[in-house]
């Protein structure tokens, strides 16, 4: 397998998704997913306590296509693995099968770890282009860094975690990986709150009970 074209195929399967479904902003929320889901043929999502090695679950087997997320995730995590979830199925229905945790991709190694980082790039693709969001940084300035980070992240409401938007700056080259480090460490919701005097997942959720 070409690693660097099938990485670039599932990030334009998820812009063809996006357009299918009408969504041109970076703050997709689980509402969204849902109907997404719907749409495509997810017939089922089931929510599961205590998974503590699995985040989500993709099943096709003979009780139909469903989804199993873990119960009590944050909306961005849980967005997100809707968003891994959704590549599996476009792509891998014939696994049957895939569990998705955080010691997921497996090792470089295992084949299997194409399909799983596919539908990383799938996901944070399909939640925030890469096109949308080196024209959202260029309108923010400055050189990348945490605060720059939460300022774009505050411009464009985006459901795509720190995590992720530190992943694509490293590879774009908008941080060297001596900076990976340094930005590990980083206290995200101190920082929100010491520029704007609020956590900003707050404020999304106030403005969603809202409506």
């Amino acid at each position: 397998m070409n690693r660097k074209a099938y990485y670039r195929d599932m990030q334009a399967l998820a812009l063809e998704m996006r357009k299918r479904h009408g969504l041109t902003r970076a703050d997709i929320s689980i509402k969204q997913m849902w109907k997404v889901y719907r749409a495509e043929g997810i017939e089922r999502i089931d929510f599961w306590p205590n998974l503590k090695h699995i985040r989500a679950a993709y099943f096709n087997d003979e009780c139909g296509v469903s989804v199993m997320l873990a119960r009590g995730l944050p909306d961005e995590p849980t967005i997100f693995s809707m968003a891994h979830e959704l590549k599996h199925h476009l792509v891998d229905k014939d696994l049957m099968v895939t569990l998705c945790g955080p010691a997921d991709p497996p090792p470089i190694t295992d084949d299997r770890s194409a399909i799983e980082i596919g539908a990383e790039v799938f996901a944070a693709e399909f939640i925030y282009p890469e096109a949308d969001f080196v024209w959202d940084f260029e309108k923010v300035g400055g050189p990348c860094n945490p605060r720059a980070l939460v300022r774009l992240k505050e411009a464009t409401s985006t459901t795509l975690s720190y995590q992720a938007m530190v992943k694509r700056s490293l590879r774009l080259g908008l941080l060297h990986y001596t900076d990976e480090f340094r930005f590990a460490v980083v206290h995200w919701g101190l920082l929100e709150k010491r520029l704007f005097g609020r956590r900003l997942s707050d404020a999304r959720r106030q403005q969603r009970l809202a409506k």
